[in-house]
């Protein structure tokens, strides 16, 4: 396992998360760790700093460490045909790599897997605060490279109080990009309690996978995976299968969680070059803690619990200088007002006009989330 940023030098052949290369540098820009597996008379040498070293070979039974521990995963969704997967466990356990991996693996194979990344608070594939999901029709070992196919909005890097829209983002997702059967991952959060009814049961049920991979089960969570497994094991279309960390469990701290996500910002604010001035009377709806305010000349209607709400109460949001400066806000248009064309931080609301940072010139749906960013050009990388 080797922790990025990296740069890699292969002399001879070395497989990484599923993807073969042979005699070749390898630049990985991410922060995660990554598992490297290399035949035995290969030389692999890693950049540090100005000095490059080798890595050793790994000696004893290679099949009980690294990637090569989920080859019977691959063989099972292969020869049973699985179509739509479901990937769940606690924080750390290898959701991400393993979703990466059997996505590069059935590449292999010549599929085009669709990933859902629903990890609001870590995921790859978009922000935090949103669920991103990308087709995969050439093989990664960083999945955070690249446009994702779509984006959906949540609000908030914790899926406490927003279960049921992430539940339905990830529904109309698969809705949007499954059109020809090809198989679907779909990652999770780590979001685990040692209860009943996790959110996750909900999920699963709402979503009808046909295989769930259960990561990282211990002494800690044994109640919640022996749920799972007492409520779905009784469906012949539901296959269970257990997944093991890749050599051993690394652990991420607050700090590091942090600091992935403020880089993630900062990528997006790289791209914030235009500040946006628009009328509250242009934008068709305006989305905050799981409702949409369709936007009327008496009243705001939210869409999802279908009942008027008095117009002072969003006036109430929007005129709270505090509350709404430095708002980090998704932005679509009502084409297909799911899908995020772009992101931007308020920087005013007054006499009816938004003023945004952001990169996109047109839309009229505006979401906002729970998170407050302060945008200094003077510290931007």
């Amino acid at each position: 396992m080797v922790k990025g940023p990296i740069l890699l030098k292969v002399i001879g052949e070395c497989e990484i998360l599923g993807v073969k290369f042979k005699d070749t540098v390898i630049l990985y820009n991410n922060n995660k760790y990554i598992p490297i597996e290399k035949d035995q008379n290969a030389r692999i040498t890693v950049k540090n700093g100005s000095k490059w070293f080798d890595i050793e070979y790994a000696t004893g039974d290679q099949s009980k460490i690294g990637t090569s521990i989920w080859n019977n995963i691959i063989d099972s969704i292969v020869k049973t045909n699985r179509k739509k997967i479901i990937i769940i466990g606690p924080s750390d356990t290898g959701k991400s790599t393993l979703t990466l991996f059997i996505a590069n693996k059935l590449i292999s194979m010549g599929f085009q897997p669709l990933i859902i990344d629903s990890d609001i608070g870590q995921g790859e594939l978009a922000p935090p605060t949103c669920i991103g999901a990308k087709i995969l029709i050439k093989q990664k070992i960083d999945l955070s490279k690249g446009q994702p196919n779509r984006i959906n909005f949540i609000g908030n890097i914790q899926p406490i109080g927003y279960e049921l829209r992430i539940i339905n983002c990830i529904k109309r997702i698969y809705k949007k990009l499954n059109k020809n059967n090809n198989i679907t991952i779909i990652n999770t959060d780590g979001y685990i309690l040692n209860n009943k009814r996790n959110y996750k049961i909900d999920l699963i049920e709402k979503i009808n996978p046909d295989c769930i991979i259960c990561m990282g089960e211990d002494s800690h969570n044994t109640d919640f995976f022996h749920t799972i497994k007492i409520k779905f094991k009784k469906k012949p279309n539901i296959q269970i299968l257990d997944g093991q960390s890749p050599n051993r469990q690394i652990q991420k701290s607050h700090f590091e969680r942090r600091e992935k996500r403020l880089n993630n910002y900062f990528t997006l604010f790289k791209k914030f070059t235009k500040e946006i001035s628009i009328s509250i009377e242009k934008l068709n709806a305006i989305y905050y803690k799981n409702n949409f305010f369709l936007l009327h000349k008496a009243s705001y209607i939210s869409r999802y619990n279908k009942i008027e709400t008095k117009k002072i109460s969003l006036d109430a949001i929007l005129n709270d200088k505090t509350f709404i400066r430095d708002r980090f806000v998704g932005l679509s248009s009502k084409e297909d007002y799911e899908k995020i064309l772009g992101f931007g931080i308020i920087k005013d609301y007054n006499n009816n006009f938004f003023r945004i940072q952001t990169s996109i010139d047109k839309f009229d749906y505006i979401y906002l989330s729970d998170i407050k960013l302060y945008l200094d050009k003077n510290t931007m990388p």
